[in-house]
């Protein structure tokens, strides 16, 4: 390996916990080992996955948060050890490999609390069966639920505190039991229940748990005693810390480039002391970033954070704790490594990337990291929560949460092994974008000789404007990597190649990935003066001082974004009630761009009717029917794509469509239907 990571490969101590590395993979959704927000107890769905991560060579696996009472009838896991049963065969399975564990327990969500509408509406028929008032429970009344502003939280109890406390250290002793090297307590973070104790403006309480900073950390405080008394003083237990809250209000948080917005959470000042009380309280640990739920995108930073988002933060911190610190964040090694070497942190935290690439500490060691796939912040798979105006917690039931958009074998690991194909097929791909290169380089791996056909110079299709913002580097090293894979495998590509006639290719299987056929565009007088927004991107984003974009999707907004940030003046006009309003975004990803909206002041029309485009100006009707008229000195088209030409009328046995040519989508379903195409010809 390198000389300079060498010295994430060294060994350090969490407590009187050993681990091997330094390398820590982070909790996330659809990754618990105990499901109890539901009820059910073990979950053998991801033991490939962390079998997978030990087999890797990393440290400390922290599968997702345990909450210590359920959602479901606020069942107490304590008083249900069964719920551990097939634990410990898997812990000691982790073990095997060198490879050490903590269980993140969670005391709640408080006002964090997942509420879609249907639930809201439903609140007073659901309560009595699912005791709802105590899983929605917060440090205070009347705190604005974060998907529901209208739901309002009713405070904790003091009774209620003390048997949370009794659960944390009872469930801590069930996990010592089965084997789990320690806890990580979830957490002075993200806004979370404890979190919601410690900062001034989501507690107002006046008895011991409330007031002074002392007393707001009293809470966690009291957790990290009981849990010591319950399993000694020698069992490992660390924090999940948000350093800086970086929230300027309910559902606004501070975006990096916000110098000027008053923080209403915790700042570096508070947070300097609130470390110090934490540790002499008994901590052994910090696992750190920054963030709330307010300011979601620290704690999942999408793809518009900067790289280590959060490391500026939690190296001021390591001044004031003696203990480790572990910092998570879009994470770079080169930069993780020189911190750890000067001292001022301990471990990096790595979540989404586990998740994209299988091997990435064995390509490491192997110094190739050129063929490590990079995560590009999407959230599409591990994280698609989505917040909408008037529709609270938007998630896609059939989708689960954990994977990855790009690498569908995660969590998957059965279905998508790599095997040989029974009977090895001459397979011709027409089409060198992310869908047709991913198909390719999958079937080829399984023995088929692949042809990938392109009629432009290029591979990548339209994902080489898509990736064209200043923001985007890891959407650029994703196309790199696709073209260094598919150099390296014994894929026949052949560029400048325009298939016309199907009867041209000698194949027994077909696959078309030619995209789509065409930007949309509006049928509206002075429709001719607009530029679509792929053609807007071909040409560098070059345009006058204002500019007025016709669609708030994905493309639409990240325009909006780049030239709010270059300096210029963008405006959106959107027809629905919000923008970004698609099935599968994450609010981590939203709730930034709406943030950075507000920060850049770039106004945003929704529910409004685009009328007419004239010489340097957008008509417009407004919601409430009012015409406006925006002066802009360019109109940008950005309403989506129609499905590309097929080839061929349907289907047929051997003919196969993917990516947009068959239904314009997401990265995630381009990739992933590639995939299941490949293994239904390997059969």
């Amino acid at each position: 390996m390198k000389k300079e990571y060498e010295i994430l490969f060294t060994g350090a101590k969490i407590g009187t916990c050993e681990v091997k590395n330094r390398f820590v993979m982070c909790p996330m959704e659809g990754t618990t080992m105990v499901e109890w927000l539901n009820g059910n107890g073990y979950d053998p769905a991801v033991h490939d996955l962390f079998i997978d991560k030990a087999k890797d060579g990393v440290g400390l696996i922290i599968p997702g948060a345990v909450p210590v009472a359920s959602f479901n009838g606020h069942q107490w896991l304590w008083q249900h050890p069964e719920a551990f049963t097939g634990v410990k065969e898997t812990v000691d399975e982790l073990h095997s490999y060198g490879t050490k564990i903590f269980f993140q327990l969670t005391a709640g969500f408080g006002r964090n609390t997942p509420m879609p509408y249907e639930m809201f509406n439903q609140y007073e028929k659901l309560n009595p069966v699912l005791n709802l008032d105590a899983v929605n429970a917060s440090a205070d009344d009347g705190m604005p639920n974060i998907w529901i502003n209208e739901f309002k939280t009713k405070a904790l109890k003091k009774d209620q505190i003390h048997d949370i406390i009794h659960a944390m250290a009872e469930t801590a002793f069930l996990c010592k039991e089965a084997g789990i090297d320690g806890i990580d307590i979830h957490a002075v973070h993200e806004g979370y229940l404890l979190d919601q104790f410690a900062c001034t403006y989501t507690n107002h309480r006046s008895d011991e748990y409330g007031g002074s900073l002392e007393n707001r950390l009293r809470f966690s405080c009291e957790i990290v005693k009981a849990i010591k008394e319950r399993c000694g003083q020698d069992y490992p237990v660390m924090l999940r810390y948000s350093v800086t809250s970086k929230t300027r209000g309910f559902n606004k948080g501070i975006i990096p480039a916000d110098h000027e917005s008053e923080e209403i959470g915790r700042d570096m000042e508070e947070s300097k002391k609130a470390i110090q009380i934490l540790t002499e309280a008994g901590y052994d640990a910090f696992n750190a970033d920054n963030g709330t739920y307010d300011a979601w995108y620290y704690a999942h930073p999408p793809v518009y954070m900067p790289l280590n988002c959060n490391l500026a933060e939690v190296k001021e911190i390591s001044k004031y704790t003696d203990k480790p610190l572990i910092c998570a964040g879009r994470m770079q090694l080169e930069d993780a490594a020189r911190e750890i070497k000067n001292g001022n942190i301990d471990f990096v935290g790595i979540a989404r990337q586990f998740l994209t690439e299988t091997d990435y500490l064995t390509k490491i060691r192997e110094e190739r990291e050129d063929d490590i796939m990079p995560c590009i912040g999407c959230h599409l798979g591990c994280l698609p929560n989505g917040l909408w105006k008037k529709s609270g917690l938007v998630m896609n039931m059939n989708e689960p949460t954990g994977v990855c958009a790009l690498n569908p074998y995660t969590r998957n690991e059965k279905k998508y092994a790599v095997k040989m194909a029974s009977n090895p097929k001459r397979i011709a791909v027409i089409g060198a974008g992310i869908a047709g290169m991913e198909f390719a380089l999958q079937a080829a791996k399984r023995g088929h000789a692949v042809t990938l056909y392109e009629k432009s110079d290029r591979f990548g299709g339209v994902f080489n404007e898509a990736a064209s913002f200043t923001f985007k580097e890891k959407d650029r090293e994703l196309i790199q990597y696709y073209i260094r894979q598919i150099g390296k495998s014994n894929v026949r590509v052949q560029l400048n190649t325009e298939v016309r006639d199907l009867s041209e290719i000698e194949a027994d299987e077909i696959v078309i990935a030619t995209g789509s056929s065409c930007a949309r565009n509006l049928r509206i007088p002075g429709n001719d003066k607009a530029v679509t927004a792929l053609d807007f991107l071909r040409n560098k984003m070059e345009c006058g001082d204002h500019v007025a974009i016709i669609g708030g999707g994905l493309t639409g907004c990240e325009i909006a974004y780049e030239l709010a940030m270059s300096g210029k003046h963008p405006a959106i006009v959107e027809m629905q009630d919000d923008i970004l309003k698609v099935v599968g975004s994450s609010m981590a990803n939203t709730s930034y761009l709406r943030d950075a909206f507000e920060y850049y002041k770039v106004p945003v029309y929704t529910s409004t009717k685009t009328l007419s485009i004239d010489n340097n100006c957008l008509n417009i009707q407004l919601e409430d029917g009012e015409y406006k008229t925006i002066l802009c000195d360019d109109v940008v088209v950005s309403i989506g794509y129609d499905s590309g030409c097929r080839l061929a009328e349907s289907e047929s046995d051997h003919v196969h469509f993917i990516g947009d040519v068959y239904k314009v989508a997401n990265l995630k379903n381009a990739i992933w239907r590639a995939n299941d195409l490949v293994l239904e010809l390997s059969k």
